[in-house]
């Protein structure tokens, strides 16, 4: 017992996929990548036919039932799978065979490796750093600016007490601070994106925090049903609070906005599996939570998929293309991942990992 616990705990600490296949073709062992390359859990594998898991690579299930039956090796290098979900993705195959100590081929190993991780990372790589130049940019020069907007207030501001010991009624210089105070807070949302972005983290429920915002949104968004679906028993999180305030107050807003009357809005929130960290670059020796926010709108249509959380990239007439932008790189602040994927229902589906430590559960 206590070798196989070591060889279980060497195995899940892998990067390669790792099945291990009887005699009868069904799984009796998978690893913790195996788990991710399926986006499965990894009991949820375990039982399964080979058959059913290569159902559309017939050269795969030619070579397992090969293996066990000759026990020859065999390797392949660069081979793009086609059985969903592990369709287009590149991988270095091992299957060898696991003989008795009669010398008779009782399991088959394979291992796979995706070629195709390396290169995704690196693209990844390419866009986060592509965003973060445009944020340090777009920061400097709302500091550039914010100087000279300070002195055109302060000049306006003594035109409009001239203008009021003289009792000249004049409207506009209301409305030009006006306009003044709304470039302010614009240029503030732009300095968030300077790096680093502080955090000043507590410990606190992230029920109490989300309850909170949807108390917020439900005075305004009187047509809107909010769901809330919680996972109550999830551990306290370590993190900033006002900035995870602005975060979902932004994604429930766009939620309403993108929502017709009399629609759901949902909120999740559960642990995430292992396997659901598959293609992030998130680190799957760390638990998660997940909070979901879910609307019933139209969704984002797959070429503006890529540009969601781009800076100054907008979809909405009146939009600044900023909320998004900054509330991605407040999460990424905090260790997490928001990302989109589409919903149920045909809507837009937002998911926020942030990572948690059991410690920090509540006694």
């Amino acid at each position: 017992m206590r070798y196989n616990a070591l060889i279980s705990s060497l195995t899940d600490h892998l990067q390669q996929a790792v099945l291990v296949i009887d005699q009868k073709g069904q799984v009796v062992y998978c690893n913790d990548s195996a788990a991710q390359f399926w986006q499965k859990d990894a009991l949820r594998l375990l039982g399964k036919q080979s058959t059913d898991l290569f159902h559309a690579d017939f050269m795969i299930q030619e070579k397992i039932s090969s293996v066990l039956d000759t026990g020859k090796i065999f390797r392949m290098g660069a081979y793009v799978l086609q059985t969903p979900p592990l369709q287009e993705r590149g991988t270095e195959i091992v299957i060898a065979p696991v003989r008795s100590k009669s010398g008779r081929v009782k399991l088959a190993v394979i291992t796979m490796l995706e070629s195709t991780t390396l290169q995704e990372f690196q693209a990844r790589e390419q866009e986060e750093q592509l965003a973060r130049s445009l944020g340090t940019l777009a920061a400097a020069l709302a500091h550039e600016i914010q100087n000279p907007l300070s002195g055109v207030r302060g000049m306006l501001q003594l035109l409009d007490r001239d203008l009021q010991n003289t009792k000249i009624k004049n409207t506009s210089i209301s409305m030009m601070l006006a306009e003044l105070d709304r470039v302010e807070r614009l240029l503030k949302q732009l300095l968030l994106h300077s790096h680093p972005v502080p955090l000043e983290k507590i410990l606190f429920d992230i029920h109490d925090l989300l309850n909170t915002v949807i108390r917020f949104e439900q005075d305004t968004a009187t047509q809107i049903r909010f769901v809330r679906s919680f996972d109550t028993s999830l551990p306290y999180i370590h993190a900033d609070r006002d900035k995870l305030h602005q975060v979902f107050l932004n994604l429930l807003r766009n939620a309403v906005e993108s929502s017709p009357a009399d629609a759901s809005v949902t909120i999740h929130t559960r642990y995430c599996g292992k396997w659901e960290l598959a293609g992030t670059n998130l680190d799957p020796e760390r638990s998660y939570t997940l909070i979901a926010v879910e609307d019933e709108g139209t969704g984002v249509p797959p070429e503006q998929r890529n540009q969601l959380f781009k800076p100054l990239f907008t979809t909405k007439s009146e939009g600044h293309g900023l909320g998004l932008s900054i509330s991605h790189r407040l999460i990424q602040a905090h260790g997490g991942l928001l990302r989109y994927v589409p919903g149920d229902s045909a809507g837009s589906n937002f998911q926020v990992f942030l990572p948690h430590r059991m410690s920090d559960v509540p006694v």
